[in-house]
């Protein structure tokens, strides 16, 4: 099953950069494949609608950021191109775990994404995210987490409301960018009886 499921995805990704990652810890029956996020929306609707892909289900969805920004290729191929870069910061990867109830296989699926790339050309080629939630309602709430904590933007997600932040807040603290004690403190004023939020004053 394993190499008739390689060969189809080798079939569909023809003409895409893609590529598959080996794991000594993983069993036979899970593939993992990395792929460019301008054709991730493409391999999905494969994936939700191809029959040797039946019945697989969104699992789960994360990301973890990249720690050198310098070691990443794409990024190396971004400093070739002639082009005012206005702000660029750590890259992260996204990673969906799609099981099949059918088969009872799994497939990681890796894609890259960049926080900010201010110049249009380069984020559509290269560092954007397309919402598959329409394709799988599972994905819902896993894209609102990944853009909450690790601030994600995904094209054509309707929905990105903080769940566990308050609203608003665009602080993104699983980045390791982000300080461990925080950037802002909640402070409750008792004669309005409001809480606001106000910039960290500990002090270490």
């Amino acid at each position: 099953m394993k190499s008739t499921f390689k060969l189809y995805l080798k079939y569909i990704l023809l003409q895409i950069p893609y590529s598959f990652i080996h794991f000594k810890a993983q069993k036979n029956n899970v593939t993992s494949l990395f792929i460019s996020n301008n054709s991730l929306l493409y391999f999905m609707v494969h994936l939700k609608f191809s029959t040797l892909m039946y019945s697989s289900q969104l699992s789960d969805m994360f990301a973890y950021e990249l720690p050198l920004i310098g070691s990443n290729k794409i990024s190396n191929q971004l400093k070739n191109v002639n082009t005012n870069l206005k702000g660029v910061s750590q890259p992260s990867v996204v990673v969906y775990n799609f099981h099949s109830m059918f088969f009872h296989n799994r497939l990681f699926v890796f894609s890259q994404h960049n926080h900010h790339i201010f110049n249009s050309k380069i984020q559509n080629n290269y560092y954007t995210l397309n919402s598959v939630s329409e394709l799988f309602p599972a994905a819902n709430w896993l894209e609102r987490e990944n853009s909450e904590l690790h601030g994600i933007n995904f094209l054509g997600k309707k929905d990105l409301r903080n769940l566990m932040l308050q609203y608003g807040d665009s602080s993104t603290p699983f980045n390791k960018s982000f300080p461990s004690i925080g950037t802002n403190e909640l402070v409750y004023n008792p004669i309005n009886d409001t809480i606001s939020q106000v910039p960290i004053s500990l002090q270490l």
